[in-house]
């Protein structure tokens, strides 16, 4: 049964200019789902999904003339070696291309950079062979063209505990396309001041499935996007079928997207604005994705 679209109109703000950029914001003490700020010094940032208590949160940083960047923050379970999020933005101070992939061709990674995450212990993430031997390859959440601003925020992006296992055909079909979608509109200025990404695949009950020695390979995966422009906000969800060839990619509300990975996505704006643009679900807003299929059509 197809559902009308709801149409909402998109809901002005005016935000403080720590907002626009990769700074951290105060915590709004009328918001009641914010995370707290002892959380993590960078548990308040508008791309960062409610934190639960005990999950390992941690944010990788780098300094961009002079002052520290987040390269992305990202919260994982170690138990199925698979970050439940990840998360970053695409804003004045990182959406610049200063580094291409093939530079590492000339590293002493010789081409892999693929590193071990130094805040995270190795047996919290999957290895090369898991990955591999099991008939995957190895995926990128935040992607490497994600975070070409530096060289060493391309290298925080070959992490292992940002891969997951990927069908072939789905890494480089529905997934590279949307990521490329995703960098286009994160780049273009004319079309917003900054966007904010959370990435991942579905790991909760249900949602994954033990595969060879691959104890969680996702049955979806999904991005979760809010873009600000002119102190005005608006969002939109991606959700993807993980399969080994064709994979249907459908948008959503954030609302949606919600009830589908039990992640509460942006959740450190005010509430009134969270109320009313997670509700939001208009493809044509977001160029390219006005002939994707609605999900709960």
């Amino acid at each position: 049964m197809k559902k009308t679209l709801l149409a909402i109109l998109t809901l002005t703000l005016l935000v403080s200019c720590n907002e626009t950029g990769n700074e951290t914001p105060a915590v709004d003490i009328n918001n009641k789902n914010a995370n707290p700020g002892h959380v993590n010094k960078h548990a308040t940032r508008i791309e960062i999904p409610a934190i639960e208590e005990g999950e390992l949160f941690l944010a990788h940083t780098t300094t961009v003339n002079g002052k520290e960047n987040v390269t992305y923050s990202i919260v994982h379970n170690p138990e199925r070696k698979h970050s439940r999020w990840t998360a970053f933005t695409f804003d004045p101070s990182n959406r610049a291309i200063n580094w291409k992939r093939d530079n590492w061709k000339q590293t002493e990674w010789k081409g892999d950079p693929f590193q071990p995450n130094p805040d995270m212990p190795d047996n919290y993430v999957f290895t090369k062979n898991e990955i591999n031997k099991n008939g995957f390859v190895r995926g990128h959440i935040v992607a490497s063209y994600d975070r070409v601003y530096s060289k060493d925020a391309n290298e925080q992006t070959f992490y292992y505990s940002n891969i997951s296992p990927m069908h072939y055909d789905f890494n480089i079909g529905a997934w590279s396309d949307c990521e490329g979608l995703v960098q286009g509109w994160g780049r273009n200025s004319g079309f917003c001041d900054t966007l904010y990404v959370v990435k991942g695949g579905t790991i909760r009950e249900g949602e994954y499935r033990t595969i060879g020695t691959c104890p969680t390979v996702p049955n979806h995966y999904y991005m979760a996007l809010l873009c600000l422009k002119n102190n005005t906000y608006k969002a939109i969800g991606l959700l993807f079928e993980h399969e080994n060839g064709y994979s249907q990619t459908q948008v959503c509300s954030i609302d949606y997207l919600e009830s589908f990975t039990g992640i509460d996505f942006f959740c450190n704006i005010p509430d009134k604005v969270e109320d009313t643009v997670e509700r939001q679900c208009i493809p044509s807003s977001w160029n390219g994705l006005k002939n994707y299929i609605i999900a709960g059509n």
